[in-house]
């Protein structure tokens, strides 16, 4: 079987010239970029000369660059069926006396909420904040998510759309992302192909990538400008989103408290707009 394009490159680096040996590397530890970059913007980010790509890919056995990243791009596709779980069918009933299956869920659910990194919001409010628009997207289970981090974030801030909403017509929604713009991506393994697609188009339209995914090294984080992770494990048969919850709940607080009396005055017009619409039930027992 063919070794993947990452660890053919990283042998390689130990034999060749200096400079090669550099790009090779570069690229089996950014292997997303190097496959979602054309040649001179990938040469622009290293400092190198396009040709030291070239010359590369000659060094291993390649045509060209575009070879090369052909194979970078198929890599990427089979690591994304790698990620695949087996099927939560399949998971094993819970054995007897280890208490009941909520309980544990709760409990790992407590466990997961305390190992979210806080520090981090700051740094991704920052980089949402200065975004013309804001797309935010999240496929399948992650959907919901990106949902209610939406709705949150609509109320304090006009400037924000949810992408994939509309059936059948993603392609039209990611070519509305542009240089300037910030997409805000979630997902966990196993990996969306329209997460996998998401995150390749906000990189190589220039637009920076915020991902929200379970691990540091998630196929939808390479190339992200701020990635925050949450942890989806749970002993029952799905995944857990509570942690992911929550977070996306701080990160839009953070939002909020940084957008200081402009977002106070979205908020309070929002508010005002749905009260106009009656969009919730009088309950007030006092009249």
């Amino acid at each position: 079987m063919t070794k993947p394009i990452a660890s053919r490159l990283r042998e390689a680096a130990l034999q060749l010239p200096p400079k090669l040996a550099s790009a090779a590397r570069y690229v089996a530890d950014h292997p997303f970029d190097a496959a979602s970059m054309p040649m001179r913007a990938l040469a622009r980010q290293t400092g190198e000369p396009p040709t030291t790509f070239t010359r590369l890919a000659r060094a291993l056995g390649f045509q060209g660059w575009e070879a090369l990243r052909t194979e970078l791009i198929d890599d990427a596709r089979i690591d994304l069926e790698a990620a695949r779980e087996a099927p939560f069918s399949s998971r094993p009933l819970l054995p007897s006396g280890e208490g009941t299956l909520a309980g544990r869920m709760f409990s790992t659910d407590i466990h997961n909420l305390a190992e979210l990194d806080a520090t981090v919001l700051d740094a991704a409010a920052a980089v949402i904040e200065q975004a013309g628009r804001v797309f935010v997207s999240g496929y399948r289970s992650c959907y919901a998510p990106a949902v209610h981090f939406h709705y949150l974030y609509r109320l304090f801030r006009n400037e924000v759309a949810l992408v994939g909403a509309a059936g059948g017509m993603l392609d039209l929604e990611l070519g509305a992302i542009g240089k300037g713009d910030v997409v805000v991506l979630f997902g966990f393994a196993p990996y969306s192909r329209d997460g996998f697609l998401t995150a390749q188009t906000a990189t190589a339209a220039g637009a920076a990538l915020i991902a929200i995914v379970d691990r540091a090294d998630s196929p939808l984080a390479q190339g992200a400008a701020v990635t925050l992770i949450f942890n989806p494990d749970s002993p029952g048969y799905f995944p857990s989103l509570s942690a992911c919850t929550a977070l996306i709940q701080a990160l839009a607080v953070t939002l909020y408290l940084r957008s200081g009396a402009e977002g106070r005055d979205r908020l309070r017009a929002s508010e005002t707009r749905i009260a106009a619409h009656t969009a919730y039930l009088d309950t007030d027992t006092s009249r």
